[in-house]
């Protein structure tokens, strides 16, 4: 008499299957933040025709957040083994100014490119040896290297402002302001990186080795999973993701602040973590941390939109880092938040 019909159970299985997918759920949230802008933005400013997600202003949303998006797909990576990096934004700052330095001194577009990228690799590197071989802890190792990346930043600086020429090295000016028609060229740096570490972490035996180490380190140890090298790897791509990031701004912007990226670490961790990424590690993917890269951006947008104060908006945007992790502990502790009588 109480049982359910087949199909209701059908669409009702099919609906867990699809809340299961990494990110499915931010997603959603995504998609009724976005209706809720909508309507806030109708409200009040008196209809007239106004809209949220405009073309023009999804492709500015995704500009916006090209340089920590690329820099979270490799952090993804590093979180997925149970680690942290809390250097990014300190490490992007001053491979900005090296980049400028670069550039300023030789004009040479190959050398200000690979020469930052190489410079962000040995930075990646110093931190995977710290936190794998030498085996300190990775939230307190990577925020003692983000003092020195600061620094290093202030030191190569003079804490002034490096301004590269306008008329620069043409190739150095195509890597981040050329355009395919409507699509500017950091959109297809953005799509290019999320592939290929989408793909590297779901389709390669060495993704599929740091989700071993993530989830269970002393059955990765007896697997023969060399965990130590997995990790700086992973450790070294990161420090690659922020070099190439540095080059994108660089030659966007053509000037570096050597406090300029002070807190972005925050954000970018906040987008990972939107995306499902679990902070004990094992769990989450780059398609996920697409979605919280882009849920982080629709939020700045939508609150720029309504003239929030930045104090409010680094309010809201605390509350649901907090909210996200306490979610994602509770979920790791087997903590069902509600039941279905």
């Amino acid at each position: 008499m109480n049982e359910r019909p087949a199909s209701f159970q059908d669409n009702e299985s099919k609906w867990k299957k699809l809340m299961n997918l990494n990110g499915a759920a931010m997603f959603i949230a995504m998609l009724v933040v976005i209706i809720l802008f909508e309507v806030i933005l109708q409200i009040t400013r008196g209809g007239g025709g106004i809209k949220f997600m405009t073309p023009d202003n999804i492709m500015s949303i995704l500009r916006q957040q090209v340089y920590n998006g690329i820099i979270a797909f490799a952090l993804t990576l590093v979180m997925i083994t149970g680690n942290i990096d809390l250097s990014v934004g300190s490490m992007l700052t001053f491979l900005c100014c090296v980049c400028a330095k670069i550039m300023m001194g030789t004009d040479n577009g190959l050398l200000g490119i690979f020469g930052t990228i190489a410079i962000g690799a040995a930075c990646g590197l110093v931190n995977g040896i710290l936190v794998s071989y030498v085996k300190l802890n990775a939230f307190i190792t990577t925020l003692g290297t983000s003092s020195i990346f600061t620094a290093l930043a202030l030191r190569l600086s003079s804490g002034t402002v490096l301004v590269i020429p306008d008329n620069c090295d043409p190739l150095f000016q195509a890597v981040g302001i050329s355009s395919f028609g409507p699509i500017h060229i950091l959109i297809v740096w953005f799509v290019i990186i999320a592939i290929v570490l989408g793909l590297l972490l779901s389709r390669t035996v060495f993704g599929q080795q740091l989700y071993t180490i993530g989830s269970n380190p002393v059955a990765a140890r007896f697997s023969g999973i060399r965990a130590k090298r997995n990790t700086t790897i992973a450790y070294i791509i990161t420090g690659l993701c922020v070099g190439f990031a540095a080059v994108l701004m660089m030659a966007n912007v053509k000037s570096s602040n050597p406090q300029a990226a002070s807190g972005k670490e925050m954000e970018i961790i906040l987008m990972v973590v939107l995306g499902g990424v679990s902070v004990t590690g094992g769990k989450g993917s780059v398609w996920g941390t697409i979605i919280g890269v882009l849920f982080y951006g629709i939020l700045s947008a939508g609150f720029t939109q309504l003239n929030l104060s930045i104090y409010l908006q680094w309010f809201i945007m605390g509350i649901i880092m907090v909210a996200a992790l306490s979610m994602d502990v509770l979920r790791e502790r087997g903590v069902t938040l509600w039941k279905k009588k």
